[in-house]
């Protein structure tokens, strides 16, 4: 099987087998490293070998094409492997997580959904970021379902500003019954009225 990689719109279409494009993600040139990775767009038998380059590929510009090809397959495998990275110590490879299943919605989203649950509070407000930019009917639901139990602020606070986002007035009566859990909080207080109002009036047409 050949694949055609365009390195831009002025230079030729040049073409590398699968195995030449994979191997060639261990190349020591990081131009080289990025064009493998580009030209692998949608072979599914490179989603492990492109994982394993994202352990531990430090530039930007390789990781960014990395990962547009393992968007472009979409398996359950590159679904996981984002999940996981959720979890992990380094910020950008979190930002980079949260941005890729945001590009998945209808394949990920029940993963999403049962992160939402997870015992680690900073693995929720990440999940909360997801949903809030997933493409689906629930996402607002699903929102409004962690705020009824969520018991630790940083959460309830990021869930309340997301909300605010894409809620609705079907949440108002959650919104004001976490107002009242958390009634020594002054800025989860400010927060949800913030919210509350805002949503009211879009729910009205009128202008904040």
């Amino acid at each position: 099987m050949l694949l055609k990689k365009k390195q831009s719109s002025d230079v030729a279409i040049a073409e590398l087998s699968v195995d030449q494009a994979i191997e060639d993600l261990g190349h020591p040139d990081a131009a080289r490293r990025r064009e493998a990775a580009v030209a692998l767009h949608g072979a599914e038998g490179a989603v492990t070998p492109l994982i394993d380059l994202l352990q531990t590929e430090a530039r930007p510009e390789v990781r960014e094409a990395a990962i547009a090809t393992l968007l472009s397959v979409g398996s359950g495998d590159v679904i996981d492997f984002f999940i996981e990275q959720l979890r992990g110590d380094e910020a950008n490879r979190r930002n980079e997580a949260v941005y890729a299943l945001q590009q998945m919605p209808e394949q990920s989203a029940e993963k999403v959904k049962a992160l939402l649950h997870d015992s680690e509070p900073d693995v929720r407000i990440m999940a909360v970021d997801v949903v809030r930019m997933l493409t689906i009917s629930n996402a607002a639901i699903w929102l409004r379902e962690l705020l009824q139990k969520e018991d630790q602020p940083n959460v309830v606070g990021v869930t309340v500003d997301r909300l605010c986002e894409i809620g609705s007035i079907e949440d108002l009566p959650t919104l004001e019954q976490t107002k009242e859990r958390f009634a020594d909080d002054p800025y989860l207080q400010f927060s949800i009225d913030l919210a509350m109002k805002r949503i009211i009036c879009l729910d009205a047409e009128e202008p904040i």
